[in-house]
């Protein structure tokens, strides 16, 4: 019911329309400052914009009590007028956060309808201009509120269908936002009812009808259910965050632990190649003096043949012995120092057992008095290098022969072989004491061993590893406590068929020649020269030459069966005679063999890789040095 405004009388009692402003004005409020905190987040600027709509939500809110509170016929124009205008502030705030939340400018008619709707908010709060009085009241029986309202000019409804239609033009103005879910479809619906509920309101505004008023109801809602639908979303991102926080430390971690690795490891290989050139350059001074002092052993040895004399004998052995053992000691520090890569060993398939069984036999002296029990099967074969897997499983039973020494009883060696799968699995396993887990996990870096100061230089099973990789296999340790350890070797499975030498005759290892073979040594150190001529001299025809000039002025005088030239010389050394020697006869490139106590720069090194069946490694032993020729001589 329609009745003029008494202007008396001082409410005293709460009623549902004072409920529904405060509740609007509360949640606006509420609802700009959480979304003005979140704004602050990286990515969540848009909420700005939604802090804009709560604010002006909460202040519609506030000034529209002055529809349902006794106040004086000035106080409720007045709260007219700034109701008005903060709706009108509040369809602009709707407008921006629909651009902002497609994160795009304003379009121009956009920016002509915010600018549009700017000056009616400022001409709403002017008198007598969109708002006017007298006041009139409208009674709501049903839920016994009273309105108070003043009436609005043709100018102010002109502004609020200008609203409504500029706010559904922007909501629906963009298809894009109804395909992106809930969080976008949210504001149009949002907007579509208070849109709806503001043209209601502006009827009852009018006196057309006499229904509550419901913006400020809807606004409760609407504003609220997507403050919380951001609040929501806000929760969901940041425990996606979280998560790829938590990812991204460990991703960081793991590479910073990668880096950290490959860092250890490059700096370990730089050691490592620093320490081979060192090595390299000394090999070859060492080396050639320990060959010289074999060969006079072995020319000693046969003078006192006749004198028979065994400690004379003996002491020779030894020389002999530490000799070999000065070369060992070089030899494997030239391997450790080798990058892990650096070179492969052609794989060929051979039996297993026959390798096995001259390993133990080459480390009879350190295993003596030490039970060695073998399980390999003869009909096993292996893909790789037999003199590298024989050089590894000696050092396997030496290494078994010390830990060995360390218990109070005798002890054994157990070695086993097994195919599993595509590899062939060989275990060398002692009843030793075992490896300390601190030494165990430093096993294989180069000087790290388990034997006393003074009885192990720590480079066997860094080497014996390189050995095996080179081959196309690996060396670890299979198992290690109080019972003793067991290192396994792993190395490709090969087939009886598929290996070339499987049915043909075996080779004997020197074939004494029909006739005497001429042998050209081409040697700078005189004494190596001179000791290397001595000992070949009641087997071969010898020639010897200081250099590669010298030793082509020779090798042109007459045919030479096979060459002797060491590696590296002043004035130039094997690769210089493999480059020369062609021109007087093209079969000496074959014919000869390099001498080496180590290379010591990459060309060279190359070189004894490429020529590996014809190598010979100083110091050798005179019968080492007599099968190399015959075979040389034969494949020639």
């Amino acid at each position: 019911m329609l009745t003029p405004w008494d202007g008396g009388g001082v409410m005293t009692e709460i009623n549902p329309g004072i409920l529904i402003g405060a509740a609007g004005t509360l949640s606006g409020l509420l609802m700009a400052g959480l979304a003005l905190a979140i704004s602050r987040a990286p990515g969540w600027r848009e909420l700005r914009a939604f802090s804009f709509v709560a604010t002006a939500a909460a202040a519609y809110s506030f000034f529209n009590l002055s529809n349902v509170v006794t106040l004086s016929e000035r106080d409720v124009l007045v709260g007219e007028r700034l109701a008005l205008a903060s709706s009108l502030l509040y369809g602009l705030g709707w407008i921006r956060l629909f651009a902002i939340s497609e994160r795009r400018l304003l379009r121009t008619i956009e920016n002509a309808a915010v600018f549009a709707i700017a000056v009616m908010a400022f001409l709403a709060v002017l008198p007598g201009t969109l708002v006017v009085g007298p006041l009139q009241q409208v009674r709501v029986e049903w839920i016994g509120v009273t309105y108070t309202h003043a009436e609005a000019t043709p100018l102010g409804l002109f502004c609020l269908a200008f609203l409504f239609v500029a706010i559904l033009g922007t909501a629906f103005g963009g298809g894009r936002r109804w395909r992106d879910g809930w969080h976008a479809r949210l504001p149009m619906i949002g907007a579509t009812v208070l849109v709806l509920t503001g043209i209601c309101d502006t009827l009852t505004f009018t006196h057309v009808i006499a229904i509550p008023q419901m913006t400020e109801a809807m606004t409760v809602l609407v504003v609220g259910g997507i403050g919380m639908s951001y609040a929501r979303r806000f929760v969901e991102d940041a425990g996606r965050l979280d998560a790829l926080s938590k990812n991204l430390e460990q991703e960081v971690a793991s590479r910073t632990r990668q880096l950290l690795e490959a860092q250890a490891r490059a700096d370990q290989h730089e050691r490592l190649a620093g320490l081979g050139r060192i090595a390299a350059g000394v090999a070859h001074e060492i080396n050639n003096p320990a060959m010289v002092i074999l060969q006079n052993l072995e020319q000693l040895e046969l003078q006192l043949e006749e004198a028979k004399a065994p400690a004379t004998r003996e002491r020779i052995e030894r020389v002999r012995a530490a000799t070999q053992h000065i070369s060992a000691i070089v030899s494997q520090l030239l391997e450790v120092g080798r990058p892990p890569s650096s070179t492969t060993t052609p794989a060929t398939a051979f039996a297993v057992a026959p390798v096995v069984s001259q390993a133990i036999a080459a480390a009879s002296v350190s295993t003596a008095g030490i039970q060695v029990e073998v399980s390999v099967d003869g009909s096993l074969y292996a893909r790789g290098d037999p003199r590298l897997l024989q050089q590894v499983i000696v050092n396997l039973l030496v290494n078994a022969a010390h830990a060995l020494k360390e218990r109070p009883a005798p002890g054994g060696v157990l070695i086993h072989a097994v195919r599993a799968g595509e590899r062939v699995q060989l275990t060398v396993a002692d009843d030793g004491p075992g490896i300390s887990p601190a030494v165990r996990d430093r096993l294989f870096e180069p000087f790290a061993t388990t034997k006393p100061v003074g009885e192990g230089t720590g480079l066997g099973l860094a080497v014996s590893r390189g050995l095996m990789v080179r081959q196309g296999g690996t060396l670890f340790v299979g198992r290690s406590d109080h019972e003793g350890t067991e290192m396994v070797l792993e190395l490709p499975a090969a087939e009886l068929a598929s290996s070339p030498s499987a049915t043909a005759p075996p080779t004997p290892a020197s074939v004494p020649s029909a006739k005497r073979l001429r042998v050209l040594v081409i040697e700078d150190n005189d004494d190596l020269r001179e000791v290397m001529t001595l000992a070949l001299a009641p087997s071969f025809q010898v020639d010897a030459a200081a250099s590669v000039d010298q030793a082509l002025e020779v090798a042109a005088k007459s045919l030479h069966d096979v060459v002797l030239c060491d590696l590296m010389m002043p004035e130039g050394g094997a690769e210089s005679w493999l480059a020369r020697c062609t021109s007087i006869d093209p079969r000496l490139d074959p014919r000869t063999i390099v001498m080496t106590g180590g290379p010591t720069t990459p060309p060279a090194a190359a070189l004894v890789e490429a020529r590996r069946p014809n190598v010979l490694y100083k110091p050798a032993e005179l019968a080492e040095l007599q099968a190399l020729i015959e075979r040389v001589s034969r494949r020639a």
